[in-house]
């Protein structure tokens, strides 16, 4: 019995590694192929349907359903990022201004610490101004020269994109004319199958609140009449999705300024977003996700932040997908027992 237990726990600490040493070193030398499969598959129920109403070549369909799908994601993809881009020059073309009112609430602030402490005006707020300035010398001597040396390799990485995403429509289209293959290591399909529906569950569940969020935080800026509401609401749909910072790290600051200035309409909206939003993901993420990958949403969050840890952002993605497949073999070795 006991040996037993060690040879399932030493089963899954092996997985485990395996895991780990696919994820970071094999992973990335087959990432295209990867989404090329998934996008593939989920195209393939309308290349189907496509082909039943024209009786056109299944190949032909694939083609022409692919391009149109990669078309139209593209296009948006690059207005979206055109907007964003051309709303980030504003801002920083801005940015004085910006500092000014930052500085004028900082004074302030300064002023009723003043106040408190007993101390002669304009104390704190020169302490706050010498660190500022401060931070600002090391800033240029340190930070700027790296930024500078990042400028090729941001060149290279740009250049390994653009082939990626090329090896990802030519394995797409080749992947999708490919008929169904029988797999021949049956131990293996249960693993296949729960990655197949946990993680386009996650994957699908992730982007969909991300877009909602992303909407939702536009939507609210334009009734503000923010002149950056695309670039803005885009930031606060990314960064709700990342675990512990969530939008409330960005909106609920900003709704402390706003309020600071008095201005209690912009807070309001603001906070309410915050609210909106931080419901949201707590209603749709469960409803999305929960069923199909049959995970607790806390191991799911747990996940993330050990796939963070160990992969960087990647992990977001890596780390429940890592979990899906420990949680597959778990249930395998409690068969075999």
């Amino acid at each position: 019995m006991h040996s037993r237990k060690w040879k399932n726990l030493l089963m899954i600490l092996g997985t485990a590694g395996v895991v780990y040493v696919s994820f970071y070193y094999l992973l990335p030398l087959v990432v295209p192929f990867v989404f090329a499969f998934l996008f593939a598959k989920m195209v393939r129920p309308m290349v189907q349907w496509v082909h039943g109403k024209t009786h056109v070549n299944e190949k032909v369909c694939s083609v022409v359903v692919i391009l149109l799908l990669l078309g139209a994601v593209g296009s948006f993809l690059f207005y979206i990022t055109y907007l964003c881009v051309d709303q980030l020059v504003e801002m920083m073309r801005g940015m004085p201004a910006h500092i000014e009112v930052c500085s004028r609430l900082c004074k302030n602030a300064c002023g009723g610490v003043d106040n408190l402490l007993g101390l002669s005006s304009g104390r704190t707020f020169l302490w706050v101004e010498t660190q500022v300035s401060g931070m600002g010398g090391r800033i240029s001597r340190e930070m700027l020269p790296k930024v500078t040396g990042y400028i090729p390799g941001v060149i290279k990485t740009l250049g390994e994109w653009g082939a990626a995403f090329v090896v990802f429509v030519m394995a797409t289209l080749l992947i999708s004319f490919d008929r169904e293959r029988e797999i021949h290591y049956r131990s293996l399909l249960p693993v296949i199958r729960r990655l197949k529906v946990a993680g386009l569950a996650y994957l699908k569940s992730q982007v969909i609140i991300i877009f909602i969020v992303a909407a939702l935080a536009v939507v609210a800026l334009l009734i503000l009449k923010n002149p950056y509401a695309i670039l803005l609401g885009v930031v606060i749909g990314v960064v709700d999705a990342l675990p512990i910072l969530g939008s409330g790290c960005i909106l609920i600051p900003w709704a402390v300024v706003e309020f600071l200035q008095h201005d209690f309409f912009p807070a309001a909206v603001l906070l309410t977003l915050y609210v909106v939003t931080m419901l949201l993901r707590e209603i749709m993420e469960p409803r999305l996700m929960g069923k199909e990958m049959g995970l607790k949403p806390l191991y799911v969050l747990m996940s993330v932040y050990v796939g963070i840890k160990l992969f960087g952002l990647g992990g977001i993605v890596l780390g429940p997908i890592g979990l899906t497949i420990l949680q597959t073999v778990v249930d395998m070795t409690k068969k075999m027992a």
